[in-house]
């Protein structure tokens, strides 16, 4: 995941070459390219030693006089005491070590955004002095060939990816890059203030603010639950399915830790370079149904997983599934094989499901290149869009969605369907909020014009008094989604808080859920809860979990009910146990837990989570069961277990639907130092 970042990183990159002009030039000229890397370090030099104590978490002394030639003061090697070029790799695997020793010291890699190396390694001044240097190149026009030599030579002198996958990633994401920054539309504060946000110098870019027209609401009594009858029907069960990633290359047998972003394929049978003369072990070679490390699932276990789910669960009425089919090789996808993948799997679900209708969302995973959702009409000398992407979707979803859902997708991978009389689901594109969507800096109001568009539906139901579920990908209130997007679509929960009884998304890979609160003021600092999101973990194992779906419970199918999620229940298998029984024996999948049983809870109110957030700061027995559930009981993450700074980041994750607002996370911290 972290390779996401791999343009941002290079501009790091030029920070530490700008100590190493020289080897940086020689080497361009030795690649027969220009030496406009020089131009960006010359532009930086000045920021090197604040960025060098940002990189090291502050476990460097920071320089009173940030002078960045001062290396004794960070350590560095000094240019007469060895060759250029040795310096240069040394200084690289000292970074690097720094990295390694800093995610190592926590017992838990938790959350993606912990180890995010734009918050790591990144300070504000030093992005928009790059950035400043990149749009002005953009704007001089290099040469395609020249632009990727030039960042692909830094990407790998720096061992920030292997070569293969440096080059692949220049090449997919340079076009788009360049174009955004060529426009004249962008600015390196407009640039920076997204993509950085949740780094502590950030400051929001005023002039991107903008907001989503609300209706006035309805008198409180228009919208009331009918009485419910005296004996309440079954509970409406359905399934929700996320973040599949199937890996069409993973082959039993190959290294598991292969160095690169998604090992388990062929290319991945050999170690890292640095291990080449060591054998693989068994333990290091991958199993059969699947593995922890970096490694997405084989066609096999997907197939297993679905012929388990048609046998014990034929009751379900419908399934939601929210995206990522395709494996994290982001530097190696296409549009065919990402479309190949989407309607294989739908295949393989519409064969097991011939009679349930499945209410599918786009993952970032989908899109090509990663996480790019860009304009509807081609742009740039490329003929760079999105639209192959939602006609593969509404194609695909055919079988499940009507006519006039299909429109929508075409237009932005959004629909609202009737699922039965009184009760609706919205499929909203949340991707469209990723910070790492550099099509966001290029049209940042609204893209699509997607919220305004949930109000009008929302409206509509609202009238016709219809309770909405929503469902989406990337889940909003993460530091990956841009906060003044979270903000407005918590402004949109909030005024139709009487009509949207739950939210679900996927992305994290994680058993999670959120809160969300009504705005806060003067007099409620502490805003009540008023809505929440449940956050369905992966059948993928990527990385250190065990494979899950989750089941719901929803007080439904009766005139008037209130559609609020009742209970819910995961369900995993274990990946070792599996492994171990061998090809012959089919996984065995079993319930993990119960949420009102397991977290002790009256009812899944937003309120009640809330309270079980907070409980969960005090009660240590109460806490390592919701780790458990966090991780899937993944063998890997229970053996690593969960230190304070990971137990504040899952607690504080719970009670976070605004980015923007750390108004109750900066409560969980105050109980938990009170504590202490």
């Amino acid at each position: 995941m972290r390779t996401w970042v791999l343009l941002l990183v290079l501009l790091q990159s030029t920070i530490l070459l700008a100590q190493q002009p020289n080897v940086v030039q020689q080497s361009a000229e030795d690649a027969g390219i220009l030496s406009w890397p020089a131009r960006i370090m010359s532009s930086m030099r000045s920021l090197l030693a604040n960025v060098m104590y940002t990189f090291t978490g502050g476990t460097t002394e920071k320089p009173s006089s940030f002078d960045p030639l001062d290396r004794q003061s960070r350590n560095l090697p000094k240019a007469d005491e060895k060759p250029q070029a040795e310096a240069l790799v040394q200084h690289s695997d000292a970074v690097k070590q720094v990295e390694t020793n800093e995610i190592e010291s926590s017992e838990v890699s938790h959350a993606p955004y912990r180890n995010n190396l734009i918050i790591d390694n990144f300070s504000c001044f030093g992005c928009r002095a790059a950035i400043n240097t990149l749009i002005t190149l953009a704007r001089s026009r290099p040469s395609h060939a020249t632009v990727h030599n030039a960042l692909t030579l830094l990407c790998s002198t720096l061992r920030i990816q292997s070569g293969k996958v440096c080059s692949a990633a220049m090449e997919q994401y340079i076009p788009e890059f360049y174009y955004i920054l060529s426009t004249g539309e962008v600015d390196a504060t407009r640039f920076c203030s997204i993509i950085l946000q949740g780094f502590p110098c950030n400051a929001p870019d005023l002039r991107l603010q903008w907001s989503v027209s609300l209706p006035t609401p309805p008198p409180k009594s228009s919208n009331r639950v009918a009485r419910r009858p005296m004996a309440l029907p079954t509970p409406v069960k359905f399934l929700h399915l996320t973040d599949i990633h199937f890996d069409p290359e993973y082959r039993e047998g190959t290294s598991i830790d292969c160095g690169e972003p998604l090992c388990c394929r062929p290319e991945s049978r050999y170690l890292p370079e640095h291990q080449r003369d060591q054998k693989l072990t068994e333990l290091d070679k991958a199993g059969y149904w699947g593995e922890y490390k970096g490694c997405d699932m084989p066609w096999r276990t997907i197939e297993a997983t679905l012929d388990h789910i048609a046998e014990t669960h034929k009751d379900a009425s419908y399934i939601i599934m929210t995206g990522d089919l395709p494996p994290h090789a982001i530097w190696d996808s296409s549009n065919e094989e990402n479309t190949m993948i989407m309607k294989e799997l739908n295949k393989a679900l519409a064969k097991r499901f011939p009679d349930i209708k499945i209410y599918p969302t786009i993952g970032n995973h989908e899109a090509h290149p990663l996480n790019s959702f860009g304009p509807l009409k081609p742009v740039g000398p490329t003929n760079m869009t999105t639209q192959w992407l939602f006609d593969a979707a509404a194609e695909a979803w055919s079988q499940w969605l009507p006519a006039e859902a299909l429109e929508t997708v075409r237009q932005g991978g959004f629909y609202s369907v009737e699922v039965q009389p009184g009760f609706r689901i919205i499929a909203i594109n949340s991707n469209l909020c990723y910070v790492l969507n550099w099509w966001q800096i290029y049209e940042y109001k609204d893209p699509y014009g997607m919220l305004s568009w949930l109000v009008e539906e929302l409206t509509k139901a609202e009238e016709k008094q219809e309770k909405v579920h929503i469902v989406g990908h990337l889940p909003p209130g993460s530091v990956e989604c841009w906060g003044l997007w979270s903000k407005q679509l918590d402004r949109i929960i909030n005024r139709f808080q009487r009509t949207i009884t739950a939210q679900f998304y996927g992305h994290t890979h994680f058993e999670e859920f959120k809160v969300v609160f009504a705005p806060r003021s003067r007099k409620r600092p502490l805003a009540k809860p008023i809505s929440t999101s449940y956050i369905g973990g992966s059948v993928s194992t990527y990385t250190d979990l065990n494979p899950n779906y989750k089941i719901y419970y929803s007080d439904g199918g009766y005139k008037g009910a209130s559609w609020d999620i009742t209970d819910h229940e995961t369900w995993i298998f274990n990946l070792t146990e599996a492994n171990q029984a061998g090809p012959d024996v089919p996984p065995r999948w079993f319930r993990l837990y119960s949420a009102r049983q397991d977290l002790q809870l009256a009812d899944l109110s937003p309120a009640e989570l809330y309270k079980a957030a907070l409980r969960m700061v005090h009660d240590d027995k109460l806490f390592e069961t919701f780790y458990g559930i966090t991780v899937k009981r993944g063998d890997t993450s229970m053996k690593k277990g969960c230190d304070f700074r990971c137990k504040e980041e899952i607690l504080c994750n719970l009670v976070t639907s605004d980015y923007g607002d750390q108004s109750h996370c900066q409560e969980i911290k105050r109980r938990m130092l009170a504590r202490r």
